[in-house]
């Protein structure tokens, strides 16, 4: 009888040892994931009825954006964001400045022209509640007011 007892309590405590092992593994593993595989990648595709968006970004990873003007005349993205987000451009973008020619305003890019802007971006805490949430990411056109878009900043921790 004490064999039995004693195996079954071995028992018990390896099904626990594996729970709080598989909890521990999935705990923030997409994000470890994620920044393991190096850049995450954000595609925006201009035409000249918007913007098409395709991924998401985590906070504090260095995110590729890749623009490209599928359209047939020149427009312009411009975020709040880009202002202290962007690390560096590469490509065919010309980053515009205010009259003053000192502040970031906007890229500009020609018709079938593309360029790439290494993004990153800070965690955002809610004030309120003290937890770190998804952000939306709002850009638009300069030149084309009425052409806007977003993309997600996406917290995948779950911290509680």
């Amino acid at each position: 009888m004490k064999r039995v007892y004693k195996l079954k309590r071995l028992l018990v405590l390896l099904a626990m040892g594996i729970a709080t092992l598989m909890v521990i593994g999935f705990d923030g593993r997409s994000v470890v994931q994620a920044t393991d595989q190096g850049e995450m990648h954000i595609d925006i595709m201009i035409t000249d009825l918007g913007f098409n968006v395709k991924g998401h970004t985590i906070p504090d990873a260095l995110t590729s954006i890749i623009v490209r003007n599928d359209g047939t005349i020149p427009h312009g993205i411009t975020s709040t964001a880009f202002a202290t987000g962007v690390i560096k451009k590469e490509g065919d973008g010309v980053e515009m400045k205010d009259s003053k020619g000192k502040g970031f305003t906007a890229y500009h890019l020609a018709p079938g022209k593309s360029m790439t802007l290494h993004f990153a971006k800070r965690p955002y805490t809610d004030p309120g509640t003290g937890m770190r949430e998804t952000t939306q990411i709002p850009f638009w056109c300069d030149i084309h007011a009425h052409m806007k878009g977003e993309f997600l900043v996406v917290e995948t921790r779950g911290e509680m």
